[in-house]
């Protein structure tokens, strides 16, 4: 306990992706945490996660009291059957270092009965790589940890260390289980505690891995001992995905799946998590979690803190109580906002556990949302402080639409709670037969044979940084495409010095996020912008599946528009884990070296147009889990240097019918997302961040001129204050629906004064307006849990303040529940 409360006093809880401490977040986060009984998954991982010199060397160094099982054969999975040559380019030693790491190569038996925990580890840690404590970020030593089928034996974490992909074999998941004495923070521990109390990363800046396809089984330690599947506080570019997570269903439980303390998140799906007190026990600043699956828990999912949460497609069933929202009490309470959408609930006492009230503080939070959730016996839906708020059934019903918290239509606010008429959803929006949102999981091609790839580096590309791979890319994917072969991108660096086309019939899935990466070119006009990946051109129809990987530019390329979509997508088409990152790596020409902070703004460091153009012809555009970030600090810098990268736009959407799941817009100068000329969007949780130098120079004085021919902003009545690039901008637009936005600004030229919060004296003034709402042709715009930070203004609609951060008062940001404009 006593090691417990010394971490907690450390815990560090920094705005997104800067290491900056903001104090009232970290007294939130610190207050919640400290007054719950945590210390029982902690107590003893101080000395688990400072000995793994110790765990490495003794591979049996604890004794088993286990059944020996047979042997299990792994069966064919491309990934593994694939010759592997990925190149980590910019690494001291990149003919040396090895990418793809097969655990069997490591001396791993996975037999079942042998302490695989120290051979594990030591997979995951060879050659140098980014380790906790040691290390804040690295992008020079990426590694895929594989687990060929078979049960693996720990008896401590297994600990990834930054920018690795945990992965089993799709077509027969590997166990890992532990023994009846294990100790530790999770049989995956995502970012274990040292022996300073601190946490081995800042959870806000752990980005770029994946824990999926496996199975963790907590069966063998005893109920009533605590316990965790996964501890994964984490940002963005990270994600579960096909996880099941296995404890004993028990009265006396300890035992949790999914542990989330803090972070920036984040995303998730296809996870399973069966038995135990918690199936998830979470808190970050903001996720999006879809197909989360859980049963016979006590509590699903236990709601610790957040400033937004987005819950897609759930299911829970045969829990007490379902989800909780009550942490920290009606009088200080931590959960800031929720949305429940497309869910279904089954043999579970409680649906809600909140502690809202109209007098409840902070003013806005424990704003809910539930739209679209069925209950099947299920007797209260909403439970409060005083009783049952909302009625179930032992039958069967249907929650259409419900919520609480404060309500903008557009005016307001007013403090609600209770039903309401919800969103007409297109049809065009939905699953096949359905009334739920279409969602696709990212394909793994588990039913491929290894026969179906075509490897980009043995059709000639290099992938090592300096070769010019463009036209041995460009030949590799014309070729597969036409014969219906999937590319793999080994890991590399692939440079390119012109566009790279994408044809329908495209399938493209890199290996730990291999990097297109644009130099020289094209690109050197900040007036005339070339796309650097084309999808499809202007009349192409047909499909496309892209995933896995990152696309960034080299030095100055201000007129590169990283991601153009053109294609008319058919069902099914769509990115996953598709990233930009622009500036503030080893070999992008954009470290701190090149950009410092506190320097005139330089042509040198004119980075990119634009991130994404999805344009008028590409409609059903399915994005999921995709991060558009410039930079802020330097990735492969010691100290995490920031840096001062300019890029002109982030998301630009002009097509019709796109799926925007779990994405994230940061530090570009003009806006973040803009939604123009459109209709038929579905999005949530969004995220953005203001570019930290801005305003200076501001939105008006930013290097890259205005195209009124893509409809920019040019901040002509800009309300009082800081005039600095919008969150969201949505312009004579119909049909937007949004389920979780956070827009954020923490910074007035790299200080975070004006973002204090009000409980330490703030008054949100890094900027004076954040989300615009704009032209006559503008309507049925819909904005479920709209939270921003640092904004006077929370939306403005044609240069009016439609709501005030004063108003909305949460626990850091500032929340409006429900907003529509002219809706109908």
């Amino acid at each position: 306990m006593q090691f417990f409360l010394w971490a907690v006093s450390c815990l560090f809880v920094s705005h997104a992706n800067a290491l900056v401490d903001l104090p009232a977040v970290s007294k939130v986060v610190e207050a919640e945490l400290s007054a719950l009984p945590l210390s029982r998954y902690t107590a003893n991982h101080a000395t688990a996660s400072t000995t793994l010199s110790t765990v490495f060397a003794s591979a049996t160094a604890h004794a088993l009291d286990l059944k020996i099982e047979a042997a299990v054969s792994d069966p064919a999975y491309w990934l593994k059957d694939i010759t592997h040559q990925g190149l980590a380019a910019f690494n001291s030693n990149p003919s040396g270092y090895v990418v793809f790491r097969n655990v069997k190569d490591y001396g791993v038996p996975g037999d079942g009965s042998t302490d695989d925990t120290a051979a594990i580890n030591a997979a995951i840690s060879a050659g140098g790589r980014c380790a906790p404590g040691s290390c804040q970020s690295s992008t020079v030593t990426p590694a895929i940890v594989y687990f060929p089928a078979g049960t693996y034996i720990v008896s401590t974490p297994i600990i990834p260390y930054y920018m690795t992909q945990l992965i089993g074999n799709a077509n027969s998941l590997p166990v890992i289980k532990a023994t009846a004495g294990f100790t530790g923070l999770g049989l995956i521990d995502g970012d274990p505690y040292q022996s300073s109390g601190n946490q081995g990363w800042t959870s806000t800046n752990v980005f770029y891995r994946q824990v999926r396809n496996l199975i963790l089984d907590l069966t063998a330690i005893p109920a009533a001992t605590a316990a965790t599947g996964i501890h994964w506080p984490t940002a963005q570019a990270t994600s579960l995905q096909n996880v099941q997570i296995i404890m004993t269903a028990s009265s006396d439980s300890q035992q949790q799946g999914i542990f989330i303390e803090n972070g920036s998140g984040g995303f998730m799906s296809d996870v399973t998590v069966t038995g135990g007190l918690y199936g998830a026990n979470i808190g970050n600043q903001q996720f999006t979690m879809r197909n989360l699956v859980i049963s016979n828990a006590i509590v699903g999912i236990s709601q610790i803190w957040d400033w937004g949460w987005t819950y897609q497609g759930i299911t829970i069933s045969s829990c007490t109580t379902a989800f909780s929202m009550i942490s920290g009490g009606s009088s200080a309470q931590n959960v800031g906002s929720v949305n429940i959408i497309d869910s279904t609930i089954t043999g579970c006492s409680v649906f809600v556990d909140t502690v809202w009230t109209t007098s409840s503080s902070p003013a806005t939070a424990g704003s809910l949302i539930l739209e679209n959730v069925v209950l099947n016996n299920v007797p209260t839906a909403v439970h409060g402080t005083s009783g049952t708020i909302l009625a179930g059934t032992t039958g069967s019903m249907t929650i259409t639409s419900w919520g609480q918290g404060h309500k903008y239509t557009p005016n307001g606010p007013t403090t609600w709670q209770g039903s309401f008429t919800p969103v007409s959803r297109p049809g065009a929006l939905l699953a096949s037969g359905t009334n739920r949102y279409y969602t696709k999981s990212k394909p793994q091609y588990g039913a491929s044979p290894v026969a179906s790839f075509v490897s980009i580096r043995s059709a000639g590309a290099k992938g090592d940084g300096s070769t010019d791979d463009t036209t041995a890319i460009q030949n590799a994917i014309t070729s597969a495409a036409s014969s219906g072969k999937i590319v793999f991108f080994d890991y590399g660096v692939y440079k390119v010095t012109n566009t790279i086309y994408i044809p329908p019939g495209s399938r493209i899935v890199g290996e730990t996020y291999s990097v297109i990466m644009a130099s020289g070119g094209p690109w050197s006009n900040k007036a005339s912008p070339v796309p650097v990946i084309q999808v499809g051109k202007s009349g192409d129809s047909g499909s496309v599946e892209w995933s896995d990987m990152v696309v960034s530019t080299q030095g100055s390329c201000p007129g590169a528009v990283l991601i153009q979509w053109n294609l008319a997508a058919a069902s099914g088409s769509g990115m996953w884990d598709v990233h930009t990152r622009i500036g503030g790596f080893k070999g992008s020409n954009l470290q701190v070296a090149q950009c410092p902070t506190g320097a005139a703004v330089s042509s040198s460091c004119m980075a990119a147009y634009m991130s994404i153009h999805i344009t008028s012809t590409g409609t059903g555009a399915y994005i999921e889990n995709c991060w558009f970030w410039t930079a802020d600090h330097d990735l492969d810098d010691a100290s995490s240097t920031r840096v001062s990268i300019y890029t002109g736009r982030g998301m630009l959407v002009e097509a019709n019918t796109v799926w925007l799941y779990g994405t994230s817009v940061e530090h570009h100068a003009l806006y973040q997302y803009q939604i123009s000329n459109t209709h038929f969007i579905v999005a949530g949780f969004v995220q953005t961040e203001t570019p930290y130098w801005q305003p200076v120079p501001n939105v008006r004085n930013q290097p890259y001129p205005t195209n009124s021919a893509i409809n920019d902003p040019t901040y002509s009545s800009c309300l009082p204050g800081n005039c600095d690039a919008l969150g969201l901008r949505i312009l004579n637009s119909q049909n937007i629906f949004i389920y979780g936005a956070g827009l954020y600004s923490f910074f007035n030229n790299y200080d975070t004064t004006c973002s204090n919060a009000p409980s330490s004296g703030g008054t949100e003034n890094c900027q004076s307006e954040i989300f615009s709402i704009e032209g006559s042709g503008t309507n049925n715009i819909w904005v479920y849990s709209l939270s921003t930070i640092g904004s006077q203004s929370m939306v403005v609609q044609d240069g009016t303040s439609l709501a005030s951060w004063s108003d909305n008062i949460n626990v850091y940001p500032d929340t409006i529940s429900y907003f529509t404009f002219r809706a109908g």
